[in-house]
């Protein structure tokens, strides 16, 4: 671990001056300030600060449903693909990921053959969670910060995190920083507006994104966009149903409206994965009109000289 995580580009994130690590943890030797490493983990919070993004009760039913649960299946296989479409030499990067969550995509990617960098995350509980599925460097961030990351990265990854982040395009302007030029970044969103809802609420979202929103932003950020579609188009339907339906009275707790939304129901479950499985090759093209999440591979291009959005 402490070789691996001793090539990662890491800055301090009191100072933003570059990181020592070893295999007890890491230190700055321009502010002095230090961090440990805490089984496994380097804990790189300097002060929480901003809003929660996510309640940290739901990654254990997260990690047990990723495998089978439509949805998450759908997403990961779309990611795949779009990432092998648009980053041929995706096998020679490494990627980070931001946001990890229970770690079941990541581990997925790494099956598939891209390398990974590491991954952090705000929360202890998703860190314990990913370390048991990956090997590869973890990092316990500050909530409302921009994740303490130098220069040089070849490949970035966002899924489902943008939308829980207040300032989305200063976050995009610090990654398009701290990608090499020529690196990429694969990011997935909940879509439509329209559609925003309890759901949304539960989850911490700050908003849904519409297909142009999400394309100005990257655009605006500094990147080229590689490609950029939506994907879940049957699930559009059954989120406006809910959206229709929420005057109607709520039963049970929120934490177990999220957890029944989650649960794995075979009939359901085997129609659903069905469904999506044919829209892949429309995704692919970026052909499908709607769908309740969208995906996007940007990069930094060689060319650009990029500014601080800080």
């Amino acid at each position: 671990m402490s070789t691996r995580l001793a090539g990662l580009p890491l800055v301090c994130p009191s100072c933003r001056a570059p990181l020592h690590a070893g295999s007890a943890g890491a230190s700055c030797s321009a502010c002095g300030a230090s961090f440990p490493m805490r089984d496994g983990i380097l804990d790189l919070r300097a002060g929480r600060v901003g809003a929660p993004g996510f309640d940290p009760h739901y990654f254990p039913t997260l990690a047990a449903v990723e495998p089978e649960h439509y949805w998450f299946k759908a997403r990961r296989e779309v990611v795949r693909d779009m990432l092998r479409d648009a980053v041929p030499d995706v096998a020679g990067r490494t990627l980070f990921d931001i946001g990890c969550g229970s770690g079941g995509l990541l581990a997925f990617l790494g099956e598939s053959g891209v390398p990974l960098a590491g991954a952090c995350d705000v929360y202890a509980e998703s860190l314990a969670l990913v370390r048991r599925r990956v090997e590869a460097p973890l990092l316990l961030v500050d909530e409302g910060r921009f994740p303490p990351l130098g220069p040089g990265f070849t490949l970035l990854s966002l899924f489902d995190v943008l939308e829980h982040i207040d300032d989305d395009r200063g976050t995009l302007g610090h990654l398009i920083e701290i990608l090499a030029p020529g690196g990429a970044l694969v990011l997935t969103v909940p879509a439509h507006p329209f559609l925003f809802g309890e759901m949304d609420e539960i989850a911490h979202h700050r908003r849904r994104y519409t297909r142009r929103e999400l394309g100005d932003k990257l655009r605006g950020a500094g990147f080229r966009v590689l490609r950029l579609a939506h994907f879940m188009a049957p699930l559009v339907p059954l989120v406006a149903l809910r959206w229709l339906a929420r005057a109607l009275p709520r039963r049970g707790s929120s934490l177990e409206r999220r957890k029944q939304e989650l649960s794995v129901i075979p009939i359901v479950n085997g129609l659903m994965s069905g469904l999506l499985r044919l829209e892949r090759p429309l995704v692919r093209a970026s052909l499908l009109p709607f769908g309740s999440s969208l995906i996007a591979v940007a990069e930094r291009p060689r060319e650009a000289v990029v500014t601080s959005a800080r």
